[in-house]
């Protein structure tokens, strides 16, 4: 082992060992504590949030230009330019998530979606094709920026090694649970306000997931699992 140390050292001495600060071990019941609690109710929103949008706007869109006027193989190729705007969306996110952090990442992209979805709802694909496309691109773009964030990065970080799993499972399960019941939310409002209520309803989503985002979530960028577990927003 010595002359191990030696080859390693060429020659010189071995730098002491660090020994990492003591980080208190977290139970299944410190999920429902402070500052635990916070990051539970952060993560559930944002899953459910971001699964409302893609469930109970994105995959309705043929649906929404079929009421709007157009035909079946329009509503296809519009919806078609705007799915490609999921792929930019996703690799946007996946940049900015390490170039500016988490927190701002999702939080731009939450204003993004709020002031393009309010224009998006102003206006109808068979009178006002251009417009449209082009605002529908771009609030499609700040959705999958979302989506790339919450489900592949954030969600995870926001909480200790000895529940990870636990918890951001129990996230995942509330934000499926909006894929169920956000359809027949939806198509209620289709029928009595059409897109514009749907469109309200996201933006109304996105206003408390920024919130919750600023005041309660934690950015993890460029720091270590025990630093994240033990700072606060």
């Amino acid at each position: 082992m010595q002359t191990i140390e030696k080859e390693t050292a060429g020659g010189g001495t071995l730098p002491p060992v660090v020994v990492p600060a003591h980080v208190a071990q977290v139970s299944a019941a410190d999920m429902f504590k402070p500052p635990l609690l916070q990051r539970m109710i952060v993560g559930s929103w944002v899953l459910i949030t971001i699964n409302t949008l893609i469930f109970g706007f994105v995959i309705f869109l043929p649906q929404f230009f079929l009421r709007q006027g157009l035909t079946i193989a329009n509503s296809l190729a519009y919806t078609l330019v705007l799915s490609a705007a999921s792929l930019v969306g996703c690799a946007l996110g996946a940049y900015l998530s390490d170039a500016i952090g988490r927190r701002w990442s999702i939080i731009g992209a939450s204003v993004v979606t709020i002031v393009t979805g309010y224009i998006y709802a102003r206006f109808n694909a068979a009178s006002d094709p251009e417009i449209v496309l082009s605002v529908g691109f771009v609030l499609i773009v700040a959705i999958y920026v979302q989506t790339a964030i919450l489900f592949g990065v954030y969600t995870p970080e926001l909480f200790p090694t000895e529940i990870r799993l636990r918890a951001n499972g129990i996230c995942n399960t509330l934000g499926r649970g909006a894929t169920v019941v956000s359809p027949f939310i939806v198509g209620a409002l289709m029928a009595s306000y059409q897109l514009p209520g749907v469109v309200w309803l996201m933006i109304g989503l996105v206003v408390v997931q920024i919130v919750a985002v600023w005041a309660w979530g934690v950015e993890p960028r460029n720091r270590g699992l025990e630093d994240v577990a033990t700072a606060t927003a």
